[in-house]
């Protein structure tokens, strides 16, 4: 469990929409939710793996890892 990417040895602490709360991971994995990362940044969405893109396939849409 995790609040703030700080506290990940990975730098990204991923919030989990379906079961609650958030937890340490590399990155954001095909179709989750994503955002570029910021340094200093307070959100709890990380950036995509490699060979993901982040994105959205609709305006009114989160952004989501997607293929290239």
């Amino acid at each position: 469990r995790c609040s703030h990417h700080s506290e990940c040895f990975s730098d990204c602490c991923l919030m989990d929409l379906n079961l609650g709360g958030a937890f340490c991971a590399a990155k954001a994995r095909k179709n989750m939710a994503c955002l570029p990362q910021t340094k200093g940044a307070t959100n709890i969405i990380c950036p995509c793996k490699m060979g993901l893109t982040c994105s959205s396939k609709d305006m009114m849409c989160p952004r989501r890892c997607h293929l290239i």
